[in-house]
């Protein structure tokens, strides 16, 4: 174990990594009307760029993780990041719709190695039980950017313009750099690596092939889906009640603060409970929150309260969620392949969200019953997921879970 100091760095370290597509993400959402105004685009077309985003993250950890651990964390993490930090700037000069775009790709590509690689260097650390402790304490920290993110976002794009947000932004990419130049060794975690390339795509399909990880990061991905398309639709419906980019901004805190208590929740039930107890949990507030969303809306549509009450329920249950199921998917595999594992579990999870981006806008055009219906045909999908390959998995796929 190590000096509860270097516990504590890492802990900060792996924190800031985590919180990047957060802030790259969230930080922007009050300001997605007035840039479809600045580009003189539709509200589909500037969710794009939140759609490429999303997919951008997914290649980029589907790659990054595979070469970190042929090459070692911290190298890949340095040119990730330099990578983030400019195009970041990029994204903050654009001056076409275009353009903004494929700046957000790259700012993506970069991003995404903070997210993958935090996650691979976790369990690279600690055992499953340790990992789902260090997953909930992590998240509820990072959840905390989810509530700040949109409020400030919100407050910059008010007084400084939506470009604002990017600066900020590029300002945490250097940040981050500074703090891995400072405090993160290049451990490559396979010493084997001379047959890594022959071997390589026998890893991918150990790993795909599965069934206990695919079923966690179902459970993962249909999480973030429903996150995903509620942050990305909701600022379309809080624009058509009438609401501004600096009030919308305080409509994420009470999600935000939902999933940290989640996340807290999580890491008090684990230690004394299985994961399975935790994501039986973990699911009833997920069905619970979208029950009520679709009731509250067909009631109160035009309250926006209609709306956020019941997300805050649903994301009660994914912060008891992804902690637990982010855990159990990464180390439901061989140590040599957890790179390889987080990359494909963000690269899956994104890619999901980015397709469910795209439709919610095309499907919802800011109504909000039509964003609780999206919504609960998620929680659906995510629950038959979790039926079907892990409560009633074979017995002979039966691993580590049940140990805990």
């Amino acid at each position: 174990m190590q000096p509860k100091q270097n516990h504590y760095i890492f802990l900060i370290l792996i924190t800031l990594m985590s919180s990047v597509s957060i802030f790259a993400t969230d930080t922007y959402l009050p300001a997605l009307p007035s840039m479809a105004a600045h580009f003189n685009c539709t509200q589909t077309d500037i969710q794009l760029s939140f759609t490429v985003f999303l997919l951008g993250l997914a290649g980029s950890q589907l790659i990054a993780g595979a070469l970190s651990d042929r090459f070692g964390r911290k190298k890949i993490v340095i040119s990730g990041f330099v990578l983030f930090t400019l195009s970041s700037i990029l994204c903050a000069n654009a001056d076409t719709l275009s353009q903004f775009i494929v700046f957000r790709l790259l700012q993506a590509i970069g991003g995404g190695v903070g997210s993958v690689t935090s996650r691979a260097l976790v369990v690279d650390r600690y055992d499953r039980q340790e990992a789902v402790k260090i997953f909930s304490t992590v998240f509820p920290i990072v959840g905390v950017s989810s509530a700040i993110a949109p409020l400030i976002g919100g407050y910059l794009t008010y007084f400084l313009g939506w470009q604002s947000n990017f600066f900020m932004i590029a300002i945490f990419g250097l940040v981050i750099l500074l703090c891995v130049f400072l405090c993160l060794k290049n451990k490559v975690q396979n010493a084997s690596t001379n047959h890594a390339s022959a071997s390589k795509m026998q890893g991918y399909s150990d790993v795909l092939g599965n069934l206990e990880f695919l079923g966690y990061v179902l459970i993962v991905g249909a999480g973030f889906c429903v996150f995903r398309s509620y942050s990305v639709e909701s600022p379309f419906v809080f624009n058509s009640q009438g609401y501004a980019a600096e009030k919308m901004g305080q409509f994420y805190i009470a999600i935000a603060l939902a999933y940290i208590a989640g996340n807290l929740f999580a890491k008090k039930l684990i230690n004394k409970s299985t994961v399975e107890y935790v994501l039986r949990v973990g699911f009833l507030f997920f069905i619970l929150g979208g029950l009520c969303m679709v009731g509250s809306l067909l009631i109160f549509e035009n309250n926006p309260f209609g709306l956020i009450a019941p997300m805050a329920v649903i994301t009660f249950g994914n912060g008891l969620l992804f902690p637990v199921a982010s855990a159990a998917a990464m180390t439901s595999v061989r140590a040599e392949h957890y790179g390889l594992a987080s990359g494909l579990l963000g690269a899956i999870q994104c890619t999901l969200a980015a397709f469910c981006s795209n439709w919610v806008g095309e499907l919802c055009q800011g109504r909000a019953i039509s964003l609780s219906l999206f919504i609960g045909t998620l929680i659906l999908v995510g629950f038959l997921s979790y039926l079907l390959l892990i409560v009633y998995k074979p017995k002979s796929d039966v691993t580590l879970t049940e140990d805990i």
